[in-house]
């Protein structure tokens, strides 16, 4: 997040957008791409074993 835009998330199947406008007139579009992979509740140790400190 910047001070000098404004950004908007849009969620498509499958795909997260965030996309700022910036104050002189700049756009910058990151996207967020699922692999399509569905897990359960096991990926949750993974994803702390992985991510935490």
């Amino acid at each position: 997040m910047r001070d000098e835009a404004i950004m908007v998330e849009i969620a498509v199947p499958g795909q997260r957008w965030e996309v700022e406008f910036m104050e002189d007139g700049t756009v910058v579009i990151e996207k967020f791409i699922s692999d399509g992979d569905i897990y359960d509740v096991k990926e949750i140790e993974t994803l702390f074993k992985d991510f935490s400190d």
